[in-house]
C-alpha cells in the first residue's frame, strides 16, 4: 500500500478560500492521504466550511483563540501519522498530481529529507528556486528559496524534536527553521510549477509583516548569519544590504560602493562555488539598480555574466 502522507493546513479566517484548498487536497491523484486542519482562533466561517466537507480524510482540530503560525504548526506536527508531511496554506492550491510527484521524487532520491516545487503566482508566472541541496543551502543564507506551501517532508519531527520555533510566532517561522536544517538535512527543488500561490497585495503585506513583527524577526535571523562571517562589517552596511535583497531600488553611489565591499566579504568567507555565483547575481542586481551615472560608472559588473554563465542556473529571483 503507498505510504500515507499528512497534509498539513493552518487556517484563520479563510472563509474565502479554505473550500478551495481543500478541493485541491481531495483532487490529488495520490489517493492515500489524511488532511488535518487547524483552525487556529478564526472568527469568521472558516472551521463552519471545513466541517461541511463529508470527505472522512479530513480532520479539523479547533483552537479558541489564535496561537500564531509557528505554534500552530507544531500543533498540526504532533498530529501527523503520515510518513511523509505535506504542507498547503488555506488561501493556495495544489496541482493534482503534487502528491504523487513528491512522493515519487523521494523515492528517486532517498537521500533527500525535503522538497519543494517551483509556484505559480499571480498570471500563471512562476517563481523558481534551486534545485539541488548546494545551491539551496548558499541560496538559504541570502534568501528563503524553500516556499513553505509547497513543501513535502519525512516526518522526522516528533522523533527528533525538531519544530519551529515559536518565538517567530507569525513571520519568518518557515525560513529560520529552514536555515538552522540546512546542515542536518538535505533539500531538494522539483524543477516544475506544482503549488498556486496566491500573492497578499501591497496592504495587506504591509499589514501581515508589521503585525507579525517582520523586521524583528529578520535582524534576529540576519543576527544568526552575520554571526558566519568572521570579518567585520559595519552596522549600516548590514542594513543595507539585508535591505537590498528584498528591494529593487535606484541606488546612490555611496550604497553601490558599500554592497560591493558587502559582497566580497561575504565570497571570501564561504569560497565556495554556489555562493560565488549568487554573489555574482547580486552584483549584477547592483548594476540594475544604479542610475545613469553609475551604470556607466561600474561597467565591469557586466562581465559577471561572462565570468559566470551558469547564474541563472540557480533559478533566483
Amino acid at each position: 500500500m503507498p505510504e500515507l502522507v499528512s497534509i498539513l493546513m493552518p487556517v484563520f479566517n479563510a472563509e474565502r478560500t479554505v473550500a478551495k484548498a481543500i478541493d485541491s487536497c481531495l483532487a490529488q491523484s495520490y489517493l492515500n492521504i489524511e488532511i488535518i486542519v487547524l483552525d487556529n482562533g478564526s472568527r469568521d466561517r472558516s472551521a463552519e466550511i471545513v466541517k461541511s466537507n463529508p470527505d472522512s480524510r479530513i480532520r479539523l482540530i479547533e483552537s479558541e483563540t489564535n496561537i500564531g503560525i509557528a505554534a500552530g504548526r507544531n500543533h498540526l506536527l504532533k498530529e501527523a501519522k503520515g510518513s511523509f508531511i505535506a504542507w498547503l496554506d488555506a488561501d493556495d492550491e495544489m496541482l493534482e498530481n503534487r502528491i504523487e510527484k513528491q512522493v515519487a521524487y523521494f523515492s528517486n532520491y532517498p537521500e533527500l529529507d525535503l522538497i519543494g516545487t517551483w509556484i505559480y503566482v499571480e498570471q500563471n508566472q512562476i517563481k523558481k528556486a534551486p534545485l539541488n541541496h548546494s545551491a539551496i543551502s548558499a541560496a538559504l543564507w541570502f534568501k528563503n528559496c524553500m516556499y513553505q506551501p509547497s513543501i513535502m517532508s519525512r516526518n522526522f519531527y516528533q522523533n527528533e524534536n525538531i519544530f519551529y520555533d515559536e518565538t517567530y510566532a507569525n513571520t519568518l517561522e518557515d525560513y529560520e527553521l529552514w536555515y538552522r536544517l540546512k546542515d542536518q538535512k538535505t533539500f531538494g527543488n522539483i524543477d516544475a510549477p506544482l503549488t498556486l500561490y496566491k500573492l497578499s497585495n501591497t496592504e495587506e503585506l504591509k499589514a501581515k509583516k508589521t503585525l507579525g513583527k517582520f523586521e524583528e524577526n529578520a535582524d534576529r535571523l540576519w543576527s544568526v548569519k552575520w554571526k558566519e562571517i568572521s570579518a567585520s562589517i559595519d552596522e549600516n552596511d548590514k542594513k543595507l544590504f539585508q535591505h537590498f535583497l528584498y528591494n529593487n531600488e535606484g541606488l546612490s553611489p555611496q550604497e553601490i560602493v558599500s554592497l560591493l565591499k558587502t559582497l566580497q566579504i561575504i565570497e571570501n568567507q564561504f569560497k565556495r562555488g554556489n555562493y560565488s555565483l549568487i554573489c555574482a547575481f547580486h552584483r549584477l542586481r547592483i548594476w540594475r539598480n544604479a542610475n545613469a551615472f553609475g551604470k556607466l560608472t561600474n561597467l565591469s559588473l557586466l562581465m559577471n555574466i561572462f565570468q559566470y554563465p551558469s547564474i541563472q542556473k540557480l533559478h533566483l529571483r
